[in-house]
């Protein structure tokens, strides 16, 4: 928290687990109070997990009215978070959770997992099965855009997995969707052009469609790259 309010521009997401901003009488809350008013925090995120420490009977607004040391650590991680919403045009991008059934220990592990699952929300990749299996619909397409949000979020280069595309790419070949199949076997061509397996895909899908021509052109390329076994196997066959 001391990082994110003194030197913002180290890290682009930051992570609180039950932080101690009680510590001297809760200085980084009071130097967070204008920081937060006067700086811009675009593409910057902040998680923070608050564990339950308070009496039985206490929830988090009867205890903002405690005065005891005892609930002195998570009413400082409330009032910070009340800054924080109160200046929401700084563009921080942020989110806390409260886990009434962890502790200052206990809460560190799943507060990291939630923390990472905020952070990186835009990496996930969804490809519902209407999508999966419409024929019109185009899978490349979504890749694509999809993997260009990722890598200006991240802030570098990000390319679709190859052999996530080239599963996708098969299933479509078992679907006897070519256009669908070709233009995900391309992409991958695209983005990974030295990568023998792809040339070797290319071929399997040339071989599907009965273009023999092609799939010997696209097994010899993949040959050039990396000796595949399987592929030599298959290129031997066809010039028989």
């Amino acid at each position: 928290m001391n990082t994110l309010i003194h030197h913002p521009n180290l890290f682009n997401a930051y992570v609180s687990l039950d932080g101690a901003l009680w510590w001297n009488d809760q200085q980084i809350v009071k130097e967070a109070k204008m920081t937060l008013e006067n700086t811009n925090y675009k593409r910057k995120t902040l998680f923070m997990a608050l564990a339950n420490r308070m009496e039985k009977g206490m929830d988090t607004l009867t205890v903002q009215k405690d005065n005891t040391e005892g609930t002195e650590l998570i009413r400082s991680n409330l009032k910070f978070i009340k800054d924080v919403f109160k200046n929401k045009t700084n563009q921080l991008r942020f989110q806390h959770k409260y886990y009434e059934n962890d502790d200052h220990s206990s809460v560190r592990l799943i507060g990291e997992y939630d923390a990472l699952r905020f952070i990186f929300d835009y990496y996930k990749l969804k490809i519902y099965n209407s999508e999966l299996n419409d024929p019109n619909f185009n899978l490349d397409s979504l890749l694509v855009r999809h993997y260009n949000n990722v890598s200006e979020q991240i802030g570098y280069l990000i390319k679709p997995g190859e052999s996530q595309v080239n599963g996708l790419g098969y299933y479509m070949l078992s679907l006897k969707q070519f256009n669908r199949a070709e233009a995900l076997f391309k992409l991958n061509i695209a983005n990974y052009p030295e990568t023998a397996n792809c040339y070797d895909s290319l071929g399997d899908f040339y071989l599907a469609k009965g273009d023999k021509l092609k799939a010997i052109e696209s097994f010899k390329k993949a040959l050039t790259l990396k000796l595949i076994p399987e592929t030599k196997e298959k290129l031997a066959k066809l010039l028989k």
